[in-house]
């Protein structure tokens, strides 16, 4: 949900660096012209006439011509599958980084997001695609800094917007309902999240079919939700469905596959069907090894749920060299402070807290 602003400031002083090191006058020009309709429109940086009007000058063009790129993005062209895709491209999910550097980073992003939101709803107005991605990325910045009712309003406010303008079958509308349940869910509202997903998973059977990746996305999605209300028979069933459907659409060894299986052998660990889960886990373990590799994050992950149920049966010493290898591993490929590193210790320290344990 959320984007790197820095990812756009990157490509602004790209343009500028170019242009300062290219010879070719019709090539630099041209990129000059780009800088100058950053500066137009706050694209990886504030909004700013002087440096917009100094630019244009190097571009050898006129103010006209900034107007007419300005409207040839306006238009909110909803439909188009290659919009979406640029649009999906351009925004991407770090906020953990943000977590991980500091509540200074957060504050950071949040202001730059802010300025980004009215720099855009000024520019493009704020029913445009830009704008309401941008302000979904506010919204996860609010909610990574304990905003939690700010995230909310604003995801409220893309949603009914993008209900009003799109209607409520559309993809990104949907998207946005996902997200206002992720939110609910985490502020443990989980009937209201229960209500929009189930809403969005019918949808999306009537629509893109009952084997769309999407429609099972949402089919995993709530059986999360059953699982943490007490659900546990519910969450099952979906996640057989899910498990089976990807395994005969996809194939067995696909990474959407491999992640329904894990979520099902957690689901059967949790109802004390441990050897069931012990099953599931050591084939999807298996795979990734042999698919992705010793050394991958998912692979990683995969020893860590083994782990869990290893002791949950019991075999403590299986366990501990188990998870003891997927800490060593981790730190090595993603550092001592990344979030699943930090997961994965965690879970060893509470290995040792149940071997002191009367």
């Amino acid at each position: 949900m959320a984007a790197d602003y820095r990812v756009r400031i990157q490509i602004r002083q790209s343009l500028e660096n170019n242009y300062f090191n290219n010879a070719n006058q019709p090539f630099a020009a041209n990129i000059a012209f780009q800088v100058a309709f950053c500066y137009q429109i706050g694209f990886g940086v504030k909004s700013n006439d002087i440096q917009r009007r100094l630019w244009l000058e190097r571009s050898l063009r006129k103010l006209d011509d900034l107007k007419i790129e300005k409207e040839a993005v306006r238009p909110v062209r909803w439909k188009s599958k290659i919009m979406r895709k640029l649009n999906g491209l351009v925004h991407i999910d770090l906020i953990h980084e943000y977590r991980v550097c500091g509540l200074n980073k957060l504050d950071e992003a949040c202001n730059e997001y802010e300025r980004e939101v009215s720099d855009m709803a000024r520019e493009f107005g704020g029913l445009h695609f830009i704008c309401l991605a941008s302000m979904n990325n506010l919204a996860s910045t609010f909610w990574n800094q304990g905003r939690s009712k700010e995230a909310e309003e604003l995801l409220v406010q893309v949603m009914e917007t993008r209900k009003r303008v799109l209607g409520q079958e559309h993809p990104d509308t949907l998207a946005s309902m996902c997200d206002l349940a992720s939110t609910f869910w985490n502020q443990g509202r989980s009937k209201e999240a229960e209500e929009l997903l189930v809403q969005v998973m019918e949808t999306r059977k009537r629509v893109l079919g009952q084997e769309h990746p999407e429609t099972l996305t949402s089919m995993g999605n709530l059986a999360s939700t059953f699982w943490n209300q007490g659900r546990s028979k519910e969450a099952e069933e979906l996640e057989v469905q899910v498990m089976e459907t990807l395994k005969r659409v996809l194939g067995q060894e696909h990474p959407s596959t491999l992640t329904s299986m894990g979520n099902l052998g957690s689901t059967y660990r949790n109802q004390g069907r441990s050897k069931e889960a012990e099953e599931l886990e050591v084939q999807v373990m298996e795979t990734r090894k042999r698919v992705l590799g010793q050394e991958h994050p998912d692979t990683l992950t995969s020893m860590g749920n083994l782990a869990l149920t290893y002791m949950s049966q019991g075999r403590r010493k299986e366990a501990e060299e188990l998870q003891i290898e997927a800490v060593n591993r981790l730190r090595t490929t993603l550092g001592d402070n990344h979030p699943t590193t930090v997961q994965a210790i965690a879970d060893l320290a509470s290995f040792g807290e149940g071997r002191a344990a009367p």
